[in-house]
């Protein structure tokens, strides 16, 4: 049937087309049901990037679109390059094969790479609702994946995005399965590799529950959304780059498998491995260094659990032929003293400069080393040692300004420059005794309600860590944010969740 367009703007995260409940009804279409979407030829609208076909999702509305029009969301109008009243016409669809591969999964049975691939495909065509993908997340997190399957699936999700191939050795990338607040190594990794000799095109990603990613604290620095062409200029220039991968076509089949996944906060193990690897193998990383930072409050709380993800890295690390070394680190704690985009990129720049935070610097060379001993740079039990002297020398501070440059920002940014947020409030103890415990989770929260990650200035800036020993009065931290209102939301959090412990008991801040 031909039928007359309305361009929807809304953002659904696949194709969806709407009907009027008189038009459905006579032809015998129901909610979820697939139709096939034809452009017809001839249009102003029509160019030769765009698709011609597709197939859609159908919702019914008994008064929201009228008769003889059909309503195109956002995506699926761009694919095929349709503007309002353009005629179309439309064919019901058959159900997509995955269907079967979903409930097969449900079924505990183990898939083949052809259905894993197919599931994949259909999803990037929207041709999947979201109920059925989070069946498919649902039945993978109760049913676990094979390694075969782990593989498979880690592949598909490579092949649904573009590549970047540079032709060049060694290829190195970095990964910390997250939890901790501060803990921007990546910043001072990269350029500790970059100068040793290696390739590093690090894609990053920013903050879902903490209070800065990568992605987000180097945007302080320079634009992080850069083309895949504009990623491979700055690599080959620099031999590193730090940029958030989300802006790129790199395995794109798993920023949608994240979207479902984020809700319930689901990981599981099979779909975690392939989301890190296939972003690794986008960009043809040879060599790997995973930071697993376990601890209490953490994402991985006990030792076992993280020996077993770590095997599971290496594991199937060797399968994508890769070389992988995975670092177990303290995560029961905060690294570094900045929390929040600004904040974290001050320490980033102290550490560089020869000052900052003991901790990040001693942690960020110890990634950095086992890189350059798995890239073979450098010889096995001197890594940390050449990546110190890289530090120290100047060298790795100069290639951090040389990436910023390349990648359009402004190298001679000085610690002063960065803005930090012009409200604050410095938390005070009512008490003395010694810091037991800082919990990631809290000092995350109250960063996050201050303002950031979306506020570049925004967050805590610890004057205190573990073991230290503190008396009555004395300044924690400090809460920034870029307005008033802000701020009292950081200081309702702190009114319910203390961040520090002393000594056995929850420590009581004044305000």
């Amino acid at each position: 049937m031909e039928m007359k367009v309305k361009v929807l703007d809304i953002e659904a995260g696949t194709n969806i087309a709407l009907m009027s409940d008189d038009d459905a009804r006579e032809r015998g279409l129901f909610a979820a049901d697939r139709v096939c979407l034809s452009k017809l030829g001839g249009s102003s609208a029509s160019s030769g990037k765009d698709e011609k076909q597709l197939i859609a999702i159908l919702d019914i509305s008994s008064n929201f679109i009228e008769k003889g029009t059909i309503g195109i969301f956002s995506e699926a109008a761009r694919r095929l390059g349709l503007k309002n009243d353009e005629k179309i016409f439309v064919t019901m669809a058959e159900k997509p094969a995955s269907q079967e591969f979903i409930k097969k999964k449900m079924d505990k049975k183990e898939l083949e790479e052809v259905e894993i691939r197919r599931i994949i495909e259909e999803m990037m065509k929207g041709m999947l609702s979201d109920i059925e993908l989070s069946s498919f997340i649902a039945s993978v997190y109760i049913n676990g994946l094979t390694d075969n399957e782990t593989i498979y699936l880690t592949d598909a999700i490579v092949d649904s995005g573009e590549r970047l191939i540079l032709d060049k050795h060694p290829i190195a990338d970095k990964h910390c399965t997250g939890g901790v607040a501060g803990n921007r190594t990546t910043m001072i990794v990269v350029p500790i590799v970059a100068a040793a000799g290696a390739y590093i095109p690090k894609t990053s990603s920013r903050a879902i529950t903490s209070a800065a990613g990568t992605a987000d604290t180097m945007e302080v620095l320079a634009p992080v959304s850069l083309s895949i062409k504009e990623l491979e200029r700055v690599v080959l220039n620099c031999h590193g780059c730090m940029v958030w991968g989300g802006g790129l076509n790199l395995a794109a089949a798993d920023d949608k498998l994240i979207k479902i996944r984020n809700p319930l906060r689901l990981d599981p193990r099979g779909m975690l491995l392939a989301s890190i690897l296939a972003k690794k193998k986008s960009v043809d990383a040879e060599y790997v260094v995973v930071d697993i930072p376990v601890g209490r409050g953490n994402k991985i709380t006990n030792i076992k659990a993280a020996e077993k993800l770590a095997q599971d890295f290496l594991n199937i690390g060797s399968k994508l032929g890769m070389k992988i070394e995975v670092l177990l680190t303290d995560g029961n704690g905060p690294i570094g003293r900045g929390v929040g985009p600004a904040l974290e990129c001050r320490d980033v720049l102290q550490v560089m400069q020869g000052n900052g935070p003991r901790d990040l610097k001693d942690k960020s060379c110890k990634l950095a080393g086992a890189l350059l001993e798995l890239t073979e740079i450098a010889e096995k039990g001197r890594g940390e040692f050449i990546a110190k002297d890289i530090l120290e020398s100047g060298k790795a501070y100069a290639k951090l300004k040389e990436i910023i440059e390349h990648q359009g920002g402004n190298p001679d940014v000085r610690v002063d420059d960065l803005p930090i947020g012009s409200v604050k409030h410095a938390v005070k103890s009512n008490a003395e005794g010694r810091i037991q415990f800082i919990d990631n989770k809290i000092i995350s929260k109250i960063a996050r309600a201050a303002g950031a990650p979306k506020n570049k200035g925004a967050g805590i800036y610890l004057h205190v860590e573990r073991g230290d020993k503190i008396v009555k009065e004395q300044v924690l931290f400090e809460i920034f944010a870029e307005s008033e209102a802000k701020l009292d939301f950081a200081l309702d959090v702190l009114k319910r969740e203390s961040p520090i412990e002393l000594e056995q008991f929850i420590l009581k801040c004044v305000q």
